[in-house]
């Protein structure tokens, strides 16, 4: 595996190999799937616009996004940071700073700039657990989950506004819609080969 060059980004046995070597749990193994093949559906789709997006990189991010996710099940932990941290540590420092901002956007963004960064958030926030759903019910999942004060309500009302607009963004660019992604093919069989492939044909 590589480890020194720091524009490096990992191919797909790398981040199997990852997922293996730091213990991510089956479960959250096939969500991070799930999330990738959203992710690389849409990164796909602003190519076809004339978009630049690194496929390669869209598809490790979206597979190791949640790398330190279970140390976070018992412990106050952000596993966006933790997970940044390691790739980082790990001279993967492109696929750590998409990690990073898997949960909440910089707010640095460039208006109008859609990323890699955009794309892999937006991707996290349509999948629950293994499942493909729509954002207003992932929203209503985190509200029943999260919103157990006044403060986590207000940080939640603001977050899903934030999130309905780049969803909003991301399809006046594709064509088609935010529904095209309920009709994605994620059997868990098929999962392993499209994405080991989906860079063949860029």
């Amino acid at each position: 595996m590589h480890t020194a060059d720091h524009s490096v980004i990992p191919d797909y046995g790398d981040c199997m190999e990852l997922m293996t070597r730091y213990q991510m749990p089956a479960h959250v193994v096939r969500h991070s799937q799930v999330v990738s093949v959203l992710a690389l559906h849409m990164a796909q789709g602003f190519k076809k616009t004339g978009i630049s997006m690194d496929l390669g990189l869209v598809r490790a991010s979206g597979l190791l996004h949640d790398i330190t996710k279970m140390y976070s099940f018992d412990r106050p932990l952000d596993h966006a940071l933790t997970g940044a941290k390691l790739l980082k540590k790990l001279g993967y420092a492109r696929v750590a700073e998409i990690v990073r901002q898997h949960v909440r956007l910089s707010p640095s963004r460039p208006p109008g700039r859609i990323s890699e960064a955009e794309v892999v958030n937006y991707a996290d926030k349509r999948v629950v657990n293994d499942q493909v759903t729509s954002l207003a019910e992932r929203c209503r999942y985190i509200i029943n989950r999260y919103a157990k004060t006044p403060e986590a309500r207000s940080w939640i009302d603001l977050y899903t506004r934030k999130i309905f607009e780049l969803e909003m963004e991301i399809f006046s660019i594709i064509p088609g819609g935010p529904d095209q992604l309920l009709n994605l093919n994620t059997d868990p069989d098929e999962l392993p080969r499209f994405i080991e492939h989906a860079l063949d044909d860029s």
